[in-house]
């Protein structure tokens, strides 16, 4: 079903009369209105902004799970499949905004599927998921997906963590009284254990002490925070100091909720007090958790005089109405426990102006406006615009006179697509003079059905479950889907902290800052309270997508282009740094074999289209002449540059600090399925064999795999040894590394008399001299070509170097890149990692470049088991996600079905279904599976 809301033809133009009591709504047109509807409407399908929704398995991991995701790339005005953008970005961040992973998916019809493998690299903490186009880089920072989750490494003597903190004033010093208890999984205390402490502040460590368990596991210690440190990233670390655990450390955020640090904030409503005009004032509180609180007072004028009182409603939010006068200023006070009270200036009183007064009433069928102004603005006359903007797109627009000012407005609901609405005041200079969120909800979100084949299942049973998708009215709807079923026991699901394809798209994309609760509001028409809370969180929280006032400008040059398909760039420059047209660019690698060929354009700008770069692709570039001859010009290459996001401030709470009944129920289970694993498949017996430590490099190339090498200089060396080029790394470390003389007199490089080839991030330097290939690119490296790599690469610049000689450990080496029957043991290689990963590259190098594109991650296929009929149970299939089907594809019927095994545990599994139809509808299902041991 394609959307029908906010067509063009479909705009109201109404001119605003004078109303007393009565609401108008009139089609008489004012001069100026189509045209400016058209200009930003045009504007809009210009930009073509997208919106993008992530769909993962489940909110939270363990060390070593698979995160299995489905993205859904929409044209933001429209909800249709985005036209813009093949290519998406998915990185992971630690809460220190480190990226520890990124990674490319191709796009098709606005659908992508991927996996990110959470290995040895991500420690237990809290991490960020983010997804971007190249195209939506050019919108603000709000427009990324963002999702936070946690992973969590759970094991049978991990301590459990209840603590309470109070910061109080003593003269001039800030006081922690901090009452700590360490509790084991089976809630037995950490008796009289010798612990140290720290305190650190995410930089630096501020305070260090050893302290003591009591009997019950208690730690009570007392201390002043140094001066001028500031409480927002204090954290306290405990580390064991048993002989044998000191590698046990538990981080604990160390957060204050001191109710004279309440930040409370005023919004008035349509942006500003305007001094004789009845309005609404928002509110909201935030305490020093960066939650929302409970918040009660009064509003006093100049002379210190009630003039009301507020109360927030949830989540510290709330609004009152007020009428604010001529040279007043006003404060908003609240009484403290102490008898004396916190005050808050609300926002200044403005002389003249024009206010917007919108009602949204819970089950309306229309919104209702009341615009007025000041006295000096309605004799002053002046054309203004009420515009309505949803999805980006003018749905709605009104031209009116201020001397027809107070006036009283109608607006049918019903041309606003399902979401949020801005209401919006402009001037004739397109200026905004009053902004105003409202939310529509037509319950137009597509309708899911799941029917499971059973009631309820066995342990390794066999599920059919049949998706059945229509529109509101019975329609069947051809859509794609993503389905996760995940065991209750092992994944606690949060309907409150939830955020679906609908109530993202719809609602929490046009919001900023802290969204607490999202799924609270998801179901939000379906009660009067909850409508009136959303309504309190719009005033609140509302922000601008875009600047639509660019709409009124000449179409700017974006900086990001929108990457349809994988391209490779660059520009060829001569000495002075001028392009070189119609020069001959060649591309060559080795795996996969590819010779492509192009020229340079008028700017010197050359394409490579349409190549999918596997994990280990890599090109060497190189610019010739019309006779295949490198020559004096140089190559830059449009590498990818990764954006910049600013640091969360959400601080996530680890999974052992102040652990709920519910929390504590599921970490008991996952152990119990841990134990009763290592018991079946010998888990004690390999705990037994002594394994020999190997010097590891992270990032290596390493054909044979990690550490399999016959010299290994890591890290650690590598950073003792500042400055020292590679040659006298080589020389120093690697007994036999020589400058050798051949036969015809030539020099070479030699390890026990073994001819040394250097391999660079994977890259053999000489790949792309292969004769193979129709003439020599350029000559066969020599001892120059050689020693110019020594000398350039330093300690500072590398990772790690892995040596391999003879036939144990070069037999790979001699396989992969030298000609068939090489004998290994007449050839050394030696594989540098380098810290930036981007290959051999010495600027010195003239008119080539060694190129190592972001591979394109294509989507695996979840390991789903399939089990015979009375396949006993015995443990060993314990699984926290039990299915992922990112690719669930309704026919013309509206029908699919969904085929699985459940699992060795029993109980509840949940079902979560989710998806689009590309033209502007979506929609989400929840379910249930009941499995049973014994049926």
């Amino acid at each position: 079903m394609r959307s029908h809301f906010c067509k063009p033809l479909l705009i109201l133009i109404a001119l605003l009369w004078l109303t007393t009591t009565a609401w108008a709504q009139s089609t008489i047109t004012l001069p100026g209105i189509k045209p400016f509807v058209a200009t930003v409407n045009d504007h809009v399908l210009n930009v073509a902004p997208e919106q993008l929704y992530i769909h993962t398995d489940k909110p939270n991991y363990s060390s070593g799970d698979t995160l299995w995701f489905k993205a859904y790339l929409f044209n933001a005005a429209l909800l249709e499949a985005s036209a813009k953008s093949g290519v998406l970005y998915v990185e992971v961040a630690n809460d220190s905004n480190k990226v520890i992973k990124r990674i490319i998916v191709p796009v098709y019809t606005g659908l992508a599927a991927g996996q990110i493998v959470l290995d040895e690299e991500y420690t237990q903490d809290g991490y960020i998921l983010r997804a971007y186009t190249n195209w939506m880089r050019n919108m603000v920072e709000e427009c990324i997906f963002k999702k936070h989750f946690y992973i969590a490494n759970t094991k049978g003597d991990d301590w459990l963590v209840d603590y309470n903190a109070t910061l109080s004033q003593q003269t001039d010093k800030q006081h922690v009284e901090l009452n700590l208890r360490v509790n084991q999984l089976d809630k037995t205390p950490v008796m009289v254990r010798e612990m140290q402490m720290r305190l650190t502040d995410g930089r630096r460590t501020l305070l260090k002490d050893n302290v003591q368990t009591d009997l019950s596991g208690m730690i009570k210690v007392n201390f002043n925070l140094p001066d001028q440190v500031t409480t927002k990233n204090l954290t306290i670390s405990i580390q064991d100091l048993r002989k044998g655990s000191e590698n046990r450390k538990l981080l604990v955020p160390l957060t204050f909720n001191r109710p004279a640090n309440i930040d409370l904030q005023f919004m008035p409503e349509s942006g500003r007090l305007v001094a004789g005009l009845q309005t609404n004032i928002a509110f909201k509180a935030i305490g020093e958790d960066g939650l929302g609180t409970k918040v009660e007072g009064d509003i006093c004028d100049s002379k210190m005089q009630t003039i009301t009182s507020f109360k927030s409603a949830y989540k510290g939010m709330g609004v009152f109405p007020f009428l604010p006068l001529s040279g007043e200023s006003y404060t908003a006070r609240i009484k403290q426990a102490n008898g004396t009270y916190l005050t808050y200036p609300l926002p200044p009183v403005t002389a003249n102006g024009l206010s917007l007064r919108l009602s949204n009433t819970f089950k309306s069928d229309s919104c209702y406006i009341r615009l007025n102004a000041s006295a000096d603005l309605i004799a002053a006359g002046g054309t203004f615009y009420l515009i309505g903007i949803a999805r980006e797109k003018i749905c709605y627009g009104a031209a009116f006179n201020a001397t027809t000012l107070p006036a009283n407005l109608k607006i049918d609901k019903s041309i606003f697509p399902t979401g949020v609405v801005r209401f919006i005041v402009v001037d004739a200079q397109q200026n905004p003079v009053n902004e105003r969120l409202a939310y529509i909800d037509h319950a137009d979100n597509l309708n899911i059905k799941l029917i499971p084949s059973q009631n309820q299942y066995g342990l390794r049973d066999s599920v059919a479950l049949d998706v059945t998708v229509t529109t509101k009215d019975g329609q069947p709807v051809k859509g794609s889907f993503s389905l996760a079923v995940t065991d209750d026991a092992q994944v606690k699901i949060d309907s409150l902290q939830a955020n679906t394809i609908g109530n993202y798209l719809q609602l929490t994309s046009n919001l900023k800052g802290t969204l607490e609760t999202p799924g609270y509001y998801s179901n939000a028409a379906s009660s009067a309270l909850k409508w009136q809370h959303l309504d309190n969180l719009l005033l609140t929280q509302g922000w601008v997508g875009y600047d639509w006032a660019d709409a009124f400008k000449p179409l700017k040059t974006f900086a990001f282009a929108a990457e349809q398909e994988p391209v490779i760039t660059g520009r060829v420059t001569n000495a002075f740094n001028k392009p070189v047209a119609n020069s001959g660019v060649t591309l060559v690698s080795k795996n996969p074999p590819l010779v492509n060929s192009t020229v340079t354009n008028q700017q010197g700008k050359f394409a490579f289209q349409n190549i999918i770069s596997p994990d280990t692709a890599v090109y060497f570039i190189q610019a010739v002449n019309k006779n295949g001859k490198s020559f004096n010009v140089g190559i830059e290459m449009d590498e990818f540059k990764a954006p910049l996001f600013t640091t969360s401030t959400e601080r996530t709470l680890p999974w052992y600090v102040n652990v709920d009944s519910t929390v504590f129920r599921s970490l008991k289970k996952q152990l119990e399925f841990k134990t009763d694993q290592e018991r079946i498949l010998g888990g004690n017996v390999l705990k037994a064999v002594k394994v020999n430590a190997k010097k590891i490099i992270k990032g290596s190339k390493n054909l044979n795999g990690p550490g399999e090498a016959d010299v290994v200089i890591d890290q650690a060396t590598l950073e003792k040894a500042g400055r020292t080029t590679l040659g006298d790394l080589l020389t120093q470390h690697i007994k036999g590394f020589l400058l050798s003389l051949s036969k015809d007199n030539g020099l070479y490089y030699s390890i026990r008399g073994a001819a040394v080839h250097l391999i660079i991030d994977g890259v053999d330097i000489e790949f792309a001299h292969d004769k193979s290939t129709s003439g020599s690119i350029i000559q066969n490296p020599t001892y120059l070509m050689l020693k110019q790599y020594f000398d350039y690469y330093d300690a500072e610049e590398i990772k790690g170097i892995e040596v391999m000689y003879g036939g144990g450990k070069s037999g790979r080496y001699t396989n992969f890149f030298l000609d068939p029957g090489a004998s290994p043991y007449k050839h050394a290689f030696i594989e540098v990692t380098t810290r930036s990963g981007h290959g051999p590259f010495v600027k010195k190098a003239i008119g080539t470049y060694v190129y190592r594109p972001m591979p394109f991650t294509m989507p695996k296929q979840f390991y789903a088991p399939k089990y015979k009929a009375n396949a006993t149970p015995d443990m060993t299939a314990i699984r926290s996600t039990i299915h992922w089907e990112p690719n669930v594809i309704t026919d013309e019927n509206g029908k699919a079905t969904v085929s699985f095994f459940t699992s060795d545990s029993a109980g509840s599994y949940s079902i979560m279904i989710e998806g689009t139809d590309l033209n502007g509808s979506v929609g989400t299902k929840t379910g249930r599976l009941l499995v049973k041991r014994n049926l």
